[in-house]
């Protein structure tokens, strides 16, 4: 039953609760690897939470009694780290066998994760009060609470959290960060190849309303009055809301992300009442440390599924007009409706990567496809949301790009187990959790895989602890991370391998600077809008 309503605090329990196996994870269908099945449950509001083990390291063989140092970690407050895992806001959960503990509890931290509602169960809207939407992230805001006033209890320090997560896991952070309700609950943030500048994390006034009525319409609730409309719904099993999905294809899974997070009507519990751009800009974002940035080929998320598909390559040559502006998010976020001003947005776009080449199966032209979808989709908002940030925050921010290619790679199950795509998106998760146990069975991590888990754990334990990933120079990081410091050319950690670790600066300049002048004309093309729409 569809039930949009934000999440209650958890009741207490007088027995024993043995926590010691996966609840469900929530209702969902992964179009990203093409699942048929729909999976999960309604009651799937449940966290994992994972402690340094004190006691049992008493039975450990080579464990070497001190009593002094027992008690001292016995009464220690460690630092805890809230993860929320990513999927488009459409699919994943907090379950251990992907986010487990068992590369970040080599430190001494409280590592947490959270399930929450996804897809229409989780962000339809209809944009008042009958559904103003955001389920989702309001169900990670009750997570944040109870951990606030729990971790305790588990050795973690309230006043050491971390939020941190990957793709719309990451963006979810940065949405924290400029949610009044979110403030206390947390003092830093890490957005990993996401944050509330890509394209694909905000969904334009109107848009959220016109999906809620097309979705009823599907499932015979044909009354385009919120109030029926929602009454309708609650009477669809949640399975029915969640198979609704294909309705908003276009080009694959395009566009991306049909249900996401909407601007709210201004309630008591809205979590976003304005564009979060505003609130940056304004002096609204929480100013805590944060650590952001992307992987070398993050478009490869798109460009796999492309070239796994010789029809898809073939479309998007013949129909690259049509499908760049959806599959780019351009003709929602910036309102560009207009055919002429679309038309030439698209040939930019196309001459710079492309100039007068087909799209074809070429290795070079495949990779200039994924420089444009990960700059597009991420690397572009990750540059300016780091610009905005220093010139609006005085908390440090320290940005990193990602370009270790490991052993696997999450292109194969993004659709094409063949072909190189370089560091795809997500390809970093599998060096600060055990994902790839779950995901790439057959083939063991190498020594250098191993190195690497090294090098991540350190910078991400380090952050959470301190703020400072790099607080002292060491064999595992032989350098200091300087936070960003100037909008101009801003200084970033380069990670190749865990012998070529670099500070440089300027990163992917000439590309940044394309999407600079071209989000500038877009932008302007949707302040004329809203302001035309605002005078009608």
């Amino acid at each position: 039953m569809f039930f949009p309503k934000p999440p209650q605090p958890p009741t207490a329990w007088n027995d024993t609760l043995h926590a010691t196996t996966n609840a469900e994870i929530c209702m969902q269908r992964n179009i990203y690897v093409d699942q048929k099945e729909i999976v999960g449950s309604e009651d799937c509001l449940y966290l994992n939470v994972y402690t340094p083990c004190i006691r049992c390291a008493e039975e450990h063989p080579n464990f070497h009694h001190d009593p002094k140092q027992q008690r001292q970690k016995a009464f220690a407050r460690f630092p805890v780290m809230i993860w929320f895992h990513g999927g488009g806001w459409i699919a994943g959960a907090g379950h251990s066998e992907y986010y487990g503990p068992k590369f970040l509890l080599d430190f001494d931290l409280i590592l947490v994760t959270v399930n929450f509602r996804l897809g229409p169960l989780g962000f339809l809207s209809t944009e008042d009060m009958e559904c103003p939407g955001n389920l989702g992230l309001k169900d990670q805001q009750q997570a944040m609470r109870w951990v606030h006033e729990n971790i305790v209890y588990f050795g973690g320090d309230p006043n050491r959290v971390t939020l941190f997560g990957e793709s719309a896991g990451g963006a979810s952070v940065h949405y924290h960060m400029v949610s009044p309700l979110s403030a206390g609950f947390f003092h830093r943030g890490i957005s990993q190849s996401g944050n509330f500048y890509n394209p694909w994390t905000l969904t334009s006034p109107g848009i959220a309303r016109m999906r809620a009525v097309t979705l009823g319409k599907h499932l015979k609730c044909n009354n385009e009055n919120s109030k029926d409309l929602i009454e309708c719904l609650q009477t669809k099993s949640a399975e029915e809301i969640i198979g609704t999905d294909h309705l908003f294809k276009k080009f694959g899974y395009c566009p991306m992300i049909p249900f996401r997070p909407v601007i709210e009507p201004e309630h008591p519990g809205a979590f976003l009442i304005e564009d979060p751009l505003i609130s940056v800009r304004e002096g609204r974002l929480l100013d805590v440390p944060w650590m952001t940035g992307f992987t070398s080929e993050e478009g490869a998320l798109r460009v796999a599924g492309i070239y796994g598909r010789e029809q898809n390559v073939k479309e998007l040559e013949t129909n690259f007009n049509k499908i760049v502006p959806m599959s780019l998010f351009y003709d929602e976020r910036y309102n560009v409706t207009n055919e002429d001003l679309q038309n030439e947005i698209t040939a930019t776009i196309r001459n710079f990567y492309f100039g007068y080449n087909a799209i074809d199966y070429t290795e070079d032209t495949r990779f200039k496809v994924v420089d444009m979808y990960s700059d597009s989709w991420f690397n572009h908002g990750t540059h300016e949301a780091v610009q905005d940030f220093i010139v609006n925050q005085t908390s440090p921010v320290f940005y990193y790009y990602f370009a270790y290619k490991g052993s696997v790679s999450f292109s194969t199950i993004f659709g094409d187990p063949v072909r190189d795509y370089g560091v795809s998106h997500a390809d970093d998760l599998q060096y600060l959790f055990p994902v790839g146990e779950q995901l790439f069975p057959n083939t063991a991590l190498s020594e250098e895989d191993h190195k690497m888990i090294d090098v991540m754990t350190y910078i991400w334990y380090n952050f959470a602890n301190s703020g400072n990933p790099t607080p002292k120079v060491t064999k595992v990081i032989p350098l200091k991370w300087k936070p960003v410091k100037t909008d101009s050319a801003p200084e970033y950690l380069r990670i190749e391998n865990s012998k070529k670790i670099t500070m440089d600066h300027s990163l992917l300049w000439q590309r940044m600077t394309f999407w600079d002048s071209l989000t500038r004309r877009l932008k302007d093309n949707g302040n004329i809008f809203r302001h035309l729409k605002d005078e009608l």
